[in-house]
């Protein structure tokens, strides 16, 4: 594959072909760049331009080697050395109801986190809502986090498209995955990544697991549109709750504005959402929020 460097511009980009995942090419199109600031801003950009849904169809992505100023959620930044870690951003035109992309984030966990660990062979989990985490990787334990660490993160995005064709939307879904930081690189105490983990040279290859991350992304997304966006119907909530390390602790959840709840975590709803019980209050419904992992199950 040839490149332009285009961090401003991502569509002016030369990319791969337009090969799709029947091909042995897990994306329908790939751009990378050198730099970007946001990977998710400048593909929502694009996908709002005249052309964009031509230029980015369904499952296309944008990579970058050093992303500048990316965005976690709430609005956090977040930057990652240049060469240290895979960001990228994919196009989603989901063919499901509006209601129902709540899921995407945890879908683009999942698949970073199945990617991760075919790659790797370490043992990853979920944290809701949108982390993929090294299990018992730590040699301390960090409140909220205990001996698991961070490695990726997820971040889903809605994109209003004015005049697209079937709908008025699409979705980014961006991810994050810290694969060559050494311990000084990484901004937080509960923060990991592969290498730092003892991943093998193997597993530390960014185009291999960029193409592992589509793969089973396309594994995932193609059973829940058949089921248009059904996540019981399609088996994507019972593989989210089996990979989901949040389920079964007791946890403390900050939501927006309103403070903090503290409770056991008892699942994940067919929407999507948390659900917390805590004492006097019964079964809490959670869609937003911080969460901290108090206690394992069983502790």
């Amino acid at each position: 594959m040839t490149s332009q460097e285009s961090p401003r511009a991502p569509h002016e980009a030369t990319t791969s072909g337009r090969t799709g995942a029947a091909d042995g090419v897990a994306f329908s199109r790939l751009v990378r760049v050198a730099e970007a600031g946001s990977t998710n801003a400048d593909l929502a950009t694009a996908l709002r331009s005249p052309g964009g849904r031509r230029d980015w169809p369904h499952r296309s992505v944008l990579v970058a080697d050093h992303q500048a100023a990316g965005r976690g959620r709430a609005g956090r930044d977040w930057e990652t050395p240049p060469g240290t870690a895979l960001t990228a951003s994919v196009a989603l035109w989901p063919r499901v109801p509006l209601e129902r992309w709540t899921w995407l984030s945890l879908l683009g966990g999942l698949a970073v986190a199945r990617a991760v660990g075919r790659c790797t062979g370490l043992e990853v989990a979920l944290k809701w809502p949108n982390d993929v985490l090294l299990v018992g990787v730590g040699n301390e334990a960090v409140p909220g986090w205990g001996t698991d660490r961070k490695v990726a993160g997820v971040l889903a995005e809605v994109v209003r498209v004015p005049g697209a064709a079937e709908g008025a939307a699409a979705a980014v879904l961006g991810f994050g995955l810290n694969v060559h930081q050494r311990a000084a690189q990484l901004p937080v105490p509960w923060a990991t990544s592969l290498a730092a983990a003892g991943a093998a040279a193997a597993g530390l290859d960014l185009v291999v697991l960029l193409e592992s991350v589509g793969e089973e992304l396309g594994g995932l997304l193609e059973p829940w549109e058949a089921a248009g966006g059904d996540a019981s119907r399609s088996g994507l909530a019972a593989d989210v709750r089996r990979a989901c390390a949040t389920i079964g602790r007791r946890i403390a959840v900050v939501l927006p504005g309103t403070g903090e709840l503290t409770g056991q975590a008892e699942g994940i709803d067919d929407d999507g959402a948390l659900l917390v019980a805590v004492t006097g209050s019964g079964t809490v419904r959670v869609t937003v929020g911080d969460v901290g992992h108090v206690r394992a199950p069983g502790g």
